[in-house]
């Protein structure tokens, strides 16, 4: 305190004091004692510039605090935290419903349309890939290899086949 005090006081050396602050001491609280949160500006404008990038990378977590604004957290005067209310009986077990096999039109229709950034049912399956790309080659490219890393056999040109047919 007294080497802050003598420092604010002084010519202003405030920057080579806060690299010796954060640098040597390592401190977890830095506390402004004073009317108005001058320094505590000062300090936390330097922390998050020089230091925070620092003190993150070895998981060191340091607050500023003014007195005259922070009394609360200065003096470790925390609010209660309501208790968490009680849970709801588990509702029913719902009705079973049975799986069902997942078809290779509906892979593959999901596949183009994450690609064409379309929601599923905006995928027509009379189209081939060719008319839903637009021409664009390298989004054609990309489908192609989605659906050869998905499925392990493609038909020759199956770009140019309906999606009906090439899911079939």
């Amino acid at each position: 305190v007294e080497l802050l005090a003598y420092q604010f006081a002084s010519p202003v050396r405030w920057i080579e004091t806060q690299d010796i602050l954060f640098t040597h001491y390592k401190f977890e609280r830095f506390i402004e004692i004073g009317p108005s949160p001058t320094l505590t500006g000062m300090a936390t404008r330097t922390l998050k510039a020089k230091y925070e990038a620092q003190d993150d990378s070895v998981t060191h977590r340091r607050a500023i605090f003014c007195h005259a604004k922070h009394m609360k957290e200065v003096c470790y005067q925390f609010e209660d935290e309501a208790e968490a209310p009680a849970a709801e009986a588990p509702a029913a077990a719902a009705a079973s419903i049975e799986d069902a096999p997942l078809k290779a039109t509906d892979v593959l229709v999901g596949i183009i349309a994450q690609k064409l950034k379309k929601k599923v049912d905006e995928v027509p399956l009379s189209k081939s890939i060719k008319d839903l790309v637009g021409g664009k080659s390298t989004m054609q490219n990309e489908i192609l290899g989605d659906l050869q890393l998905k499925f392990s056999s493609a038909p020759e040109k199956g770009e140019e086949l309906p999606l009906e047919e090439l899911g079939a």
